[in-house]
């Protein structure tokens, strides 16, 4: 995209919470570009050396037809130069990146609101029953037991469950466990829906690539009903 330059104000996502909920934002800016290689102002608290070849997000904001819109794409820390020169007499700490993905749609809340799931080829499981996506992020989700008969599953709080996450056509069996029990409303319905968050535990690479694509197809998707509406 033309408008990643030297100059333009970013976010790093340096971490994510459970849910998705981001919890370590840092602003920099971009100082300069080669290629796929990124040179970005050091942060406030800084990165770390420990943090050597740790995947991150920017995050950029953008507009579109007059309406704010935020993009997002994944790079990897390479270097740290603790005096890049910005101008002929004033050097600056920065931190060199690499370019792994082609900016997409980001929320960088990363809570994508699907429901009901199947439209979009993603289900989730507990107990061999389906059970309604309320939000779902990489690190976990929310799930609608109301209509599931919650009283026949052991939805303790601390326990560790088998779930069965459902994308298009393959089935990730893993481990989650339940963080905590909470209420939405329906108001559908008018009532309260019963539903627990839970944290997928043993997510594995192959995991996290297939549902991040789905993820943001279904961004994608949501969007662009809302720009044809």
């Amino acid at each position: 995209m033309d408008i990643i330059e030297p100059g333009l104000a970013i976010d790093l996502v340096v971490n994510t919470h459970l849910i998705g909920e981001v919890n370590d934002i840092r602003t920099s800016t971009i100082y300069d570009i080669h290629g796929k290689k990124l040179i970005i102002a050091q942060t406030d608290p800084g990165l770390l050396i420990s943090q050597l070849n740790q995947n991150i997000i920017i995050s950029f904001l953008t507009y579109e037809k007059g309406n704010p819109v935020r993009y997002g794409f994944q790079v990897k820390i390479v270097n740290f130069i603790r005096e890049y020169r910005v101008a002929s007499s004033q050097t600056s700490p920065a931190v060199v990146v690499t370019q792994k993905t082609v900016p997409e749609l980001y929320n960088l809340r990363m809570f994508y609101r699907i429901q009901p799931s199947n439209q979009y080829g993603l289900q989730i499981s507990l107990f061999d029953q389906p059970v309604n996506i309320m939000d779902i992020s990489l690190g976990g989700a929310i799930v609608n037991t109301t209509l599931s008969q919650p009283h026949e599953f052991n939805l303790e709080t601390g326990k560790i469950i088998k779930v069965t996450l459902m994308i298009d056509d393959r089935n990730f069996n893993l481990e989650a466990q339940i963080k905590r029990k909470l209420f939405q409303e329906d108001k559908a319905w008018g009532r309260e829906l019963e539903c627990i968050a839970l944290q997928f535990c043993n997510r594995t690479l192959e995991l996290d690539r297939v549902l991040e694509g789905k993820l943001l197809d279904i961004q994608r998707k949501l969007r662009s009903k809302i720009l044809e509406s």
